[in-house]
């Protein structure tokens, strides 16, 4: 049950309205978890399947079962209470603060004689509110704000502002402080990682999400996506398969689609990125190697001479005559060394 103590009341502003938002102390065992709660949307569909995830007891459990959840632990004991006031309703359902909410009741159970851990200070929201404003809110905090959740959370946040309270890529740019194309990446992104979680039920599915935020970067992939429906299924297979160790090397995709022979090597049983990009290394070797990679912009540079700079060599300008004689000896000397014979054809 809620304590009175030192109330006070401030402004905030939710969804273009103010709103009196009361400040207030209040017992630790009147707070509820939200069973919404978007740090945990993917492990509770799981959970929900199975029955389970409903209870409170069984939020609590999942969200102290998360390693930065523990690190928060040891960050509130040092300070010796919080920082950030949770976000509730009026009947004590936490909106926005979930974590440190587990957290102090861990603290509570671990030192329950201290009263730094036995009473929180909330801020409970007016009756009012509407769920956009309250899901606004969670943007403010953890998409725009410091209080980060994860790439996959916050991917579903802005997903569901986009289609279930159908904001505008332009008007998400300019609340969550990102760009438009970025907007759109994610979107993108969450719904392959919902079509991919569905296909396979990979357990770690949720950390693919990087993935597949790393394909929507490419336009290449984006322009093969909306062209071929069916790359996208074979994309996924490539995910779940473990072609791509890690999510940056998705990077390297359009070079490896661009070429054949690699192509085959990836599509094919135990390829990887690695094994493929062996392949263009091999028929390229300035992808690799900072010699080869000066070799190619050194013929690219004398193909493409300017004229002036030939008529500055016509003219017998002694200092670029001069680099360009010590290249050829250079070229020369390594010929030798390697037993070389260049054609004159």
């Amino acid at each position: 049950m809620a304590t009175r103590k030192e109330e006070t009341m401030e402004t905030i502003r939710l969804g273009n309205q103010d709103f009196a938002v009361e400040r207030r102390e209040v017992d630790i065992g009147w707070l509820k978890l939200d069973p919404k709660n978007q740090r945990l949307s993917y492990q509770l569909a799981i959970l929900r399947k199975e029955g389970k995830g409903n209870t409170d007891q069984e939020l609590h459990d999942l969200l102290w079962s998360i390693d930065a959840v523990k690190s928060l632990f040891n960050s509130v004991l040092q300070n010796g209470g919080l920082i950030e006031d949770p976000f509730v309703k009026t009947d004590g359902l936490v909106v926005e603060g979930n974590s440190r909410t587990v957290v102090i009741r861990e603290l509570h159970k671990k030192f329950p004689r201290d009263e730094r851990f036995a009473k929180l200070y909330v801020k409970i929201l007016p009756a009012d509110a509407t769920e956009e404003q309250i899901v606004s809110l969670l943007g403010e905090m953890h998409v725009a704000g410091k209080i980060k959740w994860g790439a996959y959370e916050e991917a579903e946040y802005v997903w569901r502002m986009n289609k279930e309270f159908a904001k505008t890529y332009d008007f998400l740019a300019t609340y969550l402080r990102m760009s438009r194309s970025k907007i759109s990446q994610k979107i993108a992104a969450y719904e392959e990682t919902k079509t991919y979680l569905a296909e396979t039920n990979d357990p770690d599915g949720i950390r693919r999400f990087s993935h597949f935020e790393e394909f929507m970067k490419k336009t290449v992939l984006r322009e093969r996506r909306g062209n071929d429906p069916d790359f996208m299924k074979e994309f996924r297979k490539w995910v779940l398969e473990g072609k791509f160790p890690d999510s940056k090397d998705v990077r390297s995709l359009p070079e490896i689609l661009d070429n054949s022979k690699s192509l085959e090597v990836l599509a094919r049983p135990g390829g990887t990125v690695q094994t493929a990009i062996s392949v263009l290394n091999n028929e390229d070797p300035s992808r690799n190697s900072d010699l080869y990679y000066a070799v190619d912009l050194a013929i690219r540079q004398l193909r493409t001479i300017p004229l002036a700079e030939i008529k500055d060599l016509q003219a017998g300008n002694d200092t670029k005559i001069a680099k360009l004689q010590d290249l050829y000896e250079a070229l020369k000397e390594v010929a030798a060394f390697a037993k070389l014979h260049f054609s004159e054809d």
